[in-house]
């Protein structure tokens, strides 16, 4: 190759590279020129900042979970972590927001084995700064090394939280006393932002004095809790009487537990004096009650403020003395499961209290006992009922309900009906008499309803407005049929609304 050939192929190939460095120095600045004209990056920066926590915290800002129910797949979802990614303005920007970084949902057994997920966590945690701590947390089985130094660093930034949601065993728990113990004396305070705590232990040994212990020291530091879920054991005090409160800087309005043991629920509410909301599985009788006998007459009835009383667990159930030295004068709702109970001394309760109950929720109970119940409370407006036995009972209930003219009412203010049954034991694919059961039905039903919207109507007394209905047989097959002769049937009767809902084990929204 002569020198004049070589000297021009060098000079073509240093034109090249030139050419394709300029193409690339205006490829960038037109992309930083398009960046910066972006509305987006025109946006001052607590404006940006308020779109960045809007978008982080709708759920959590860092989320480890299955895919799937019962699934072995991990996925994580960080909205956070995308926003860094986008720009190096983003990422300044989220980085000198600690409350980008203040929300996290685990389940550790993700965590097994993978130390840059556990480190990950760990730095999401140092750069949540001083901001309160939002987080829920799964673990499985034991505490092993990995999963535990995630646990170990949300217990030392304890004085942070805000809501925490625990679902762990038991030997987290003990970690967690052990960790904790020292530090919650009373008074101590230690965690003064918690507003919501719910502490679930599995596998739980009723006779463990952590749990006997650890929840109410918990609640006595701190001020500011308003929720408290206690789920898998059993809720207890020592004291006796009802001096041994949280005082009155309590300010827990809503409280569900899995089970309380104690001399009554009276000595229950009276630690919780702003309680709103009290929701309790069942209800076991002390065995240290012995101690106290001889004293009920002296012992004082405690008035609650509460409005929503809930009996949680179906398989529970509340044993006598559970209403005793308590008055529930504000009680307007009330939801209760039937488990080997009866209504008697809570309907004494409730008589004894002058509560205006307003709506009711019953789980199968005797289609009898639900009748002399409500019998005993007509300032009812909404009803819900839903029944596992026998259609013919459905006649019972429909019959108790209708409005006759030699009878007191029951419920006459009655506004909203709704109504499930399952008749696991009726099996309609084999029985020849289908037709004539379900007319009886519908007559039962439908007679009910028309007597009640029969009588004169005026702004203080509407008439039963809606109804609500759901009725399956054994093969869990509903009467669709049915619906169209009631809907039919009922047609005729003005304003007034018949709808069916999709699930008998939903919960029913009522109307006023």
């Amino acid at each position: 190759m002569t020198p004049p050939l070589r000297q021009a192929m060098s000079s073509h190939d240093e034109v090249v590279w030139l050419t394709t460095v300029r193409s690339s120095l205006q490829s960038a600045t037109m992309d930083e020129g398009r960046s910066r004209i972006c509305p987006m990056r025109i946006l001052p920066p607590d404006i940006l900042s308020e779109i960045f926590s809007m978008v982080c915290l709708g759920d959590y800002s860092l989320k480890i979970y299955r895919s799937r129910p019962f699934s072995k797949e991990s996925l994580m979802s960080s909205p956070t972590l995308v926003l860094t990614q986008v720009c190096s303005y983003w990422r300044y920007l989220a980085f000198s927001l600690p409350l980008l970084w203040s929300s996290l949902s685990i389940e550790s057994r993700h965590l097994y084995g993978r130390p840059a997920l556990t480190s990950l966590i760990l730095a999401y945690i140092s750069r949540s700064g001083n901001v309160p701590l939002k987080f829920y947390l799964k673990t499985d089985g034991d505490a092993p090394g990995a999963e535990l130094l995630v646990f170990d660093a949300l217990l030392e930034h304890a004085s942070r939280w805000k809501e925490a949601i625990l679902h762990i065993s038991l030997p987290w728990l003990l970690h967690a006393n052990t960790r904790l113990g020292s530090r919650l004396f009373p008074g101590s305070l230690y965690f003064p932002k918690l507003e919501l705590l719910v502490l679930s232990v599995q596998h739980a040994s009723r006779s463990d004095l952590v749990l006997m212990y650890l929840p109410h020291q918990i609640i006595q530091s701190s001020p500011k809790l308003k929720l408290f879920h206690g789920l898998g054991y059993d809720f207890c005090f020592n004291a006796r009487g009802f001096r041994s409160t949280y005082g009155g800087h309590s300010l827990v309005t809503k409280l569900v537990l899995y089970r309380f043991k104690g001399r009554s629920l009276g000595h229950l509410l009276a630690r919780f004096p702003n309680l709103r909301t009290c929701s309790i599985g069942g209800f076991q009788l002390s065995e240290d009650v012995h101690i106290d006998i001889g004293l009920e007459e002296n012992m004082p009835i405690y008035t609650s403020k509460i409005t929503h009383l809930s009996h949680a667990a179906p398989w529970d159930m509340f044993q006598r003395g559970a209403w005793k030295f308590l008055r529930v004068p504000n009680l307007t709702s009330l939801d209760l499961h039937h488990r080997d109970y009866s209504l008697t001394e809570l309907s004494w309760l409730l008589c004894q209290s002058e509560s205006s109950l307003c709506e009711v929720k019953l789980y199968n109970f005797p289609a009898v006992e639900m009748i002399k119940f409500l019998s005993s409370h007509p300032s009812v407006l909404h009803l819900s009922v839903h029944v596992d036995g026998e259609l013919g009972s459905l006649h019972q209930l429909t019959t108790g309900l209708t409005m006759r003219t030699n009878d007191w009412p029951i419920v006459p203010h009655l506004l909203s009906f709704e109504l499930s049954w399952n008749d696991w034991r009726y099996k309609r694919l084999r029985d020849f008499n289908t037709i004539t059961l379900q007319t009886g039905i519908r007559d039962a039903i439908c007679g009910m309803v028309e007597s009640r919207c029969a009588i004169p109507r005026g702004k203080t007394h509407p008439g039963l407005q809606r109804l609500s209905l759901r009725i399956r047989d054994g093969d869990f097959l509903e009467f669709d049929p049915l619906y169209k002769m009631i809907r039919h049937e009922l047609s005729s009767v003005p304003d007034f609304v018949f709808d069916t809902f999709p699930s008998p084990l939903s919960c029913f929204p009522f109307r006023s």
